[in-house]
């Protein structure tokens, strides 16, 4: 039996990082059953119109991570009406792949993005009213949505959406507010996950990036992923009255994929008002005998970086 999904990746957290809980029914988010797009990821984080921009994803199956799959790609040119309810403009989800295909896919970001996804009002065509500009996120953002799908995996299609951080003009400022902002506003840069440990009940820990041990069946364990330095950046965002800056540090949450076993939380995290500079989670393996579990971890930022990590777990028989 074939089946077509559609993932979305959010960017912000309104409100700070909502740690992850689990669903009263179903299969958890956590666990990899089948193929899965964990994440796509644009280099740079965070563009000006026209500036060229690279695109790579994470694709997880019940095999591990796959790197052999072809994607179409596309770039959204069509806002979101106000009519639709869904984050992307069902335009932007025709049934054919992309003009684009490869592993990687490299597109300048629009020149038009700020007036069709930002701050800066599209012109009115005659006899129609005016659309109003974008708002931005909690942390002052505009994004470009980017289509990627995998048309022909064995159990059927996939698709998913990114969202590309643009750099657009501060609106709805004083000038002498907008000259601060250039100065002080650095585009958003990728956090990064530095090391993962694992520690046992009895208390050792073992660095996952250089090794692991083998875990027995039915065993709880805790996995801690230590950020990069600077993962977690400051920068300023104009105020709800419009008449200063505050900065804002980013909020980073992690979010754990497993092809076995279970996790506490399918997502943890760290409020950018913390100091923390890891997050960790527990994780019970599989009752039952399996030789291998394949294990992801996605950290993102609140203004829309990307980093992601895979690793092999043996299970002793």
């Amino acid at each position: 039996m074939t089946r077509a999904k559609q993932l979305l990746f959010t960017v912000v957290l309104a409100g700070g990082v909502a740690l992850g809980c689990k669903p009263e029914v179903g299969q958890a988010p956590s666990l990899i059953t089948d193929y899965a797009l964990l994440a796509v990821k644009g280099d740079p984080a965070e563009a000006k119109p026209d500036e060229n921009v690279v695109y790579s994803f994470l694709l997880a199956s019940p095999s591990g991570t796959v790197t052999d799959a072809t994607a179409g790609w596309d770039v959204c040119e069509t806002p979101k009406p106000p009519a639709e309810n869904s984050s992307v403009a069902s335009a932007c989800n025709p049934p054919e792949p992309g003009a684009a295909t490869g592993q990687t896919f490299a597109a300048p970001v629009l020149t038009k993005a700020c007036m069709l996804f930002g701050p800066i009002a599209p012109p009115v065509a005659t006899g129609q009213p005016s659309i109003r500009p974008r708002d931005p996120d909690s942390t002052g953002g505009y994004y470009l949505p980017v289509r990627v799908k995998f048309p022909d995996l064995a159990t059927g299609s996939l698709t998913g959406f990114a969202f590309e951080r643009i750099t657009c003009n501060l609106a709805n400022a004083a000038t002498d507010i907008v000259d601060d902002y250039n100065k002080r506003y650095q585009p958003n840069n990728h956090p990064g996950i530095a090391a993962t440990d694992v520690t046992r009940a009895d208390g050792s820990s073992f660095n996952l990036d250089s090794g692991s041990p083998t875990i027995a069946p039915g065993e709880s364990v805790v996995f801690q992923a230590t950020f990069a330095d600077g993962s977690a950046e400051t920068f300023p965002v104009l105020n709800q009255s419009g008449d200063a800056l505050v900065d804002q540090t980013e909020d980073l949450y992690m979010s754990w994929f497993a092809t076995s076993g279970s996790f506490e939380h399918d997502r943890t995290g760290v409020a950018g008002t913390e100091t923390a500079t890891s997050t960790s989670n527990t994780w019970k393996a599989p009752d039952t005998a399996v030789t291998m579990v394949h294990l992801w971890l996605v950290l993102r930022d609140s203004r829309g970086g990307t980093a992601f990590k895979s690793y092999s777990i043996e299970m002793a028989q």
